[in-house]
């Protein structure tokens, strides 16, 4: 069965999303900052053999237009989202499936709404403390550059308030009872990706259902790189909602 296409205006732009499967629950995929609905391509056809899954491009990313109001948090971000589904008629529980910085707005949506959030799989996802650690081993002169620009949302793809978003979360984060799948690139030796991967496991505190599994690969892309990892994290996810409501 083809994908069907869902346009919807929301919040005063129209977003653009792909609905595939069938299910109980739906699976949410989100890309991470600059990315698009593309970015799934080896993994939603495949979860839409077992589950009701939807993709799509956030405002002004691949098909959907541009947002009137920026700079933009995760709060803009994730009404954005709850906007679209509502229009397609998808309701709640949703799983969350966040990759890279989108699962700083997955634990946004999953603290504001935790009714709404059966389970979440984080691949890869980007740590709010992160940037405090590397400027304990970066030079002084980098350390500037970076926080220049961290702290200035013109300079990311999505002018997304980085700084205002990782307040959003520190302040408001909650302990959820759902499943939750950390996926994590292997490391290497480089200094600052060492601190990326081991700050990984800090996600396990998040939920008090929490697994973590590592990539084959040294690949931030984990879903490209190892899709089936991705696939099967999912498919876990769904098999133990269902046998919790049965």
């Amino acid at each position: 069965m083809a994908a069907l296409e869902i346009n919807a205006i929301v919040n005063g732009h129209r977003l653009f999303g792909l609905l595939s499967g069938e299910g109980e629950t739906t699976v949410i995929l989100d890309a991470g900052l600059g990315g698009t609905i593309d970015d799934w391509s080896k993994v939603q056809p495949e979860v839409a053999i077992f589950s009701k899954v939807f993709s799509y491009d956030r405002a002004g990313l691949g098909q959907s237009e541009s947002p009137s109001n920026i700079p933009r948090t995760c709060k803009d971000i994730t009404s954005d989202l709850r906007g679209l589904l509502a229009a397609a008629g998808l309701r709640p529980p949703y799983i969350l499936v966040a990759h890279s910085w989108s699962g700083i707005n997955a634990r946004w949506f999953a603290n504001q709404y935790p009714d709404e959030i059966a389970g979440m799989v984080l691949i890869d996802a980007v740590h709010e403390d992160k940037y405090k650690h590397f400027e304990k081993v970066l030079s002084k002169e980098k350390s500037e550059r970076m926080w220049e620009f961290v702290k200035d949302p013109s300079k990311n793809d999505e002018n997304i308030d980085r700084i205002a978003s990782i307040e959003q979360v520190h302040n408001n984060q909650i302990a959820f009872d759902f499943p939750l799948i950390i996926l994590t690139r292997a490391t290497d030796p480089d200094e600052l990706n060492k601190i990326e991967t081991n700050l990984q496991s800090e996600f396990l505190k998040l939920s008090r259902n929490s697994k973590q599994y590592f990539s084959k690969y040294n690949d931030h892309h984990i879903h490209s790189a190892e899709p089936e990892l991705v696939i099967n994290s999912i498919r876990q996810i769904v098999e133990t909602i269902k046998a919790r409501d049965f």
